[in-house]
């Protein structure tokens, strides 16, 4: 989770002289020209935090008698409730050994692509057991499906880590503890044991399986999450008086707190509307637009997410003119010297 930027930090920034800004707020975010402030905080989502106790599940390069056994790549599943992953945390330790640092990621398939992934160095990790902090980049997920945290290390001598699990109960329903030992390659949650105490006899089992009881392995872990945002009414701005038949150019541009890309979805108060391709949060989107008839019209636009979520709606009137503005343009230059000449204009045009 990016972390909060709290208001004092606004306040400091605005009051130390950035100048004019044009600042937009919400509930849950601030806009600042187009930068995004989040006022926001996450929330436990998921988490196991039961112990069994000598119950620890390596991760990285394991010997017994000297000999290497197994690569091994630890993972948990769970089903989130949150649509945005912020952060994991893990109940882990390291041996004092260890060097490299511990990859912790999230997927949606175990042999797929990260779909994030942050490298916590062995200092940030101790060697007494402790909830230790992944924290992301916000990520979208989707509610109600099977994801996974995976942690790996690199494979060389002495450089190892271990995860506390629980196999005494079904501590967390809505997944399960799953292993590799041949770097991702194949993975297996058969992880069922009645009289497990230690590490070696783990490994033993998986070679020559006694699975008494149909008991299933959870680590322990804690996942943080939000929900998704939708993005901000956007900024039009443009001509606002015209000439009919002539084409007029739009800028819009809203921001996403999640960053999203965003579409727009604009009404030009013609009958005539448009739905833009995605583009990325806080780009300006150009379009042009000429009406037939004159008359007032308000151009009405909102801006939706890739998750579907829509913005406030906005809007800008335009004006076409009964006459031409370019034919009364010499009454300008008289405007500010006789009233009641802008007062004609502006009945005018």
């Amino acid at each position: 989770m990016k972390k909060i930027i709290q208001f004092l930090v606004v306040l400091v920034l605005v009051l130390g002289g950035l100048g004019a800004v044009a600042i937009r707020i919400d509930d849950k975010a601030m806009f600042i020209d187009n930068t995004v402030f989040k006022l926001y905080d996450d929330e436990l989502d998921q988490y196991q935090t039961e112990i069994t106790e000598n119950i620890t599940i390596p991760i990285g390069q394991i010997f017994i008698n000297d000999t290497i056994i197994f690569n091994v790549q630890s993972a948990q599943s769970f089903i989130p409730a949150k649509e945005v992953i912020t952060r994991v945390e893990l109940f882990i330790n390291k041996s004092i050994t260890t060097t490299y640092p511990l990859i912790v990621s999230i997927r949606k398939e175990l042999k797929d692509e990260d779909l994030v992934s942050i490298d916590i160095d062995p200092d940030d990790v101790p060697t007494d057991f402790a909830w230790v902090n992944a924290d992301f980049n916000d990520t979208h997920i989707k509610t109600g499906q099977t994801y996974y945290i995976v942690a790996l290390t690199k494979n060389t001598t002495g450089n190892y880590y271990f995860w506390y699990g629980n196999n005494t109960t079904e501590s967390y329903p809505f997944g399960c503890f799953w292993y590799s030992i041949d770097d991702g390659n194949t993975w297996s949650n058969e992880s069922s044991s009645s009289n497990q105490n230690n590490m070696v006899e783990w490994f033993y089992q998986h070679i020559k399986p006694r699975f008494d009881e149909n008991i299933t392995w959870d680590t322990c872990f804690k996942t943080y999450g939000r929900e998704n945002m939708a993005p901000s009414a956007p900024i039009i701005s443009g001509q606002t008086k015209g000439n009919t038949g002539t084409s007029y150019e739009y800028v819009f541009n809203a921001v996403d707190p999640d960053g999203d890309d965003v579409q727009y979805i604009i009404d030009w108060g013609d009958t005539k509307t448009i739905r833009t391709d995605f583009n990325a949060s806080g780009e300006d989107v150009k379009l042009s637009h000429s009406w037939s008839k004159k008359g007032t019209y308000i151009i009405k636009a909102k801006a939706e997410d890739i998750d579907g979520l829509v913005s406030p709606e906005a809007t800008l009137k335009v004006k076409m003119p009964r006459i031409k503005i370019s034919e009364f343009a010499f009454l300008k230059r008289f405007s500010n010297l006789f009233p009641v000449i802008q007062k004609l204009l502006e009945l005018l045009i």
